[in-house]
């Protein structure tokens, strides 16, 4: 069944913006059956009751939890990456089950932060959503200083970083971890400094096998493997 972001207005959902010329281009009419998400919890069943040039009309016919919600508040902080590599993270990050991404500058970090890019990352987590079934996208924050980090990752259970270890994430323990963040850094890693911060808050090191891995194919396995083993 199509999916599509609506604005609940209490008994009625209304579709409109870029979501109405989505619903335009799949040539739906009145009295179709589609699924609507409005950024909650719930997945709303509805029929299609009035279509004009500006809104949709749905009418909800039932509701139900959405499953495929993240079960865990995983948060990713990533190393603002180069070209166009943190909308693909950002897409696969949604089909994981990661709940927020949080962009960051560190000391190698070539790219700069693009207020212009914001739009376009919530656009495709939207799209994302649609595709995986979820009805709350992850949040995107904007970028911080890699400083910001250390005061952010206090209220974590547990902190993973990627770092070139031999550690396992398979034995790392889980259990009672509800809230955990994953760091992953920009193609130039990190300095030695950042480093020492990092382990001087106890976050937990681990590496990702025998081979060294882009940023955003290290961010995709580790979002993969948090949200395989926690369940998410």
């Amino acid at each position: 069944m199509k999916r599509f972001f609506a604005q609940n207005k209490g008994n009625y959902l209304e579709i409109d913006g870029e979501e109405l010329k989505h619903l335009a281009v799949l040539r739906c009419e009145i009295g179709e059956q589609i699924v609507c998400i409005c950024n909650d919890e719930f997945e709303y069943f509805c029929t299609i009751s009035e279509i004009t040039k500006k809104y949709v009309r749905c009418e909800i016919k039932n509701k139900q939890i959405c499953v495929a919600n993240p079960k865990k508040n995983i948060v990713l902080f990533q190393g603002l990456p180069k070209l166009d590599k943190l909308e693909l993270i950002t897409q696969k990050a949604t089909e994981l089950g990661i709940s927020k991404i949080i962009p960051f500058e560190s000391d190698f970090t070539i790219a700069k932060p693009n207020e212009n890019k914001m739009e376009r990352l919530k656009k495709i987590t939207i799209e994302a959503c649609k595709q995986c079934g979820r009805s709350v996208p992850v949040q995107i924050e904007a970028p911080v200083k890699f400083k910001n980090i250390i005061s952010l990752i206090k209220d974590f259970d547990l902190v993973l970083f990627a770092n070139e270890t031999k550690k396992d994430i398979m034995d790392i323990n889980f259990d009672n971890s509800n809230n955990i963040a994953i760091i992953v850094g920009s193609e130039g890693g990190f300095s030695e400094r950042e480093i020492q911060a990092l382990i001087n808050e106890n976050v937990t090191q681990i590496g990702l096998g025998q081979r060294i891995l882009r940023t955003e194919t290290a961010s995709i396995v580790l979002c993969g493997l948090v949200s395989y083993i926690t369940k998410n």
